[in-house]
């Protein structure tokens, strides 16, 4: 499956702040269809539980940073539910960790965490770019 360019221009504005072009590229998307996101997405919420917790997280680790991340979250941001997104988290560390989470709370688990990660580790241009390439080839493969 080949991922649009504009998927990871969009979580670039994200990351960025840049909320005119998001707003562009976002109505862009919703013209065309956000073909692969969810794959995409996938990708992206592997590619930064992997590069903040690495292989060794203790569960602490990962409890507190979702305590971060709720804390952190807009008053109009979708709620997320605490264990939950700890066992999405864990499972992505530990393939063999089980999780029962209904289908639509995923997604927004995934998108609040990446992009936690993404904008706490106050990436470069380069490094942002490049995390996004390797996302985009891992959501690429069949």
């Amino acid at each position: 499956m080949t991922i649009k360019p504009e998927l990871a221009a969009y979580v670039r504005t994200l990351v960025r702040g840049d909320n005119e072009a998001n707003e562009r590229i976002e109505a862009q998307l919703d013209g065309e269809g956000w073909d692969g996101f969810p794959r995409f997405l996938a990708a992206l919420f592997f590619l930064a539980v992997d590069r903040r917790f690495g292989e060794d997280a203790t569960s602490a680790e990962v409890i507190r940073f979702v305590a971060d991340l709720r804390a952190g979250l807009a008053d109009d941001a979708p709620a997320i539910d605490a264990q939950d997104a700890e066992a999405l988290i864990k499972a992505n560390i530990d393939p063999d960790a089980d999780y029962d989470i209904e289908p639509s709370s995923i997604g927004k688990i995934q998108a609040a965490v990446t992009y936690k990660v993404l904008t706490d580790e106050q990436l470069t241009d380069e490094e942002l770019d490049s995390f996004l390439t390797e996302a985009t080839e891992i959501a690429s493969r069949s």
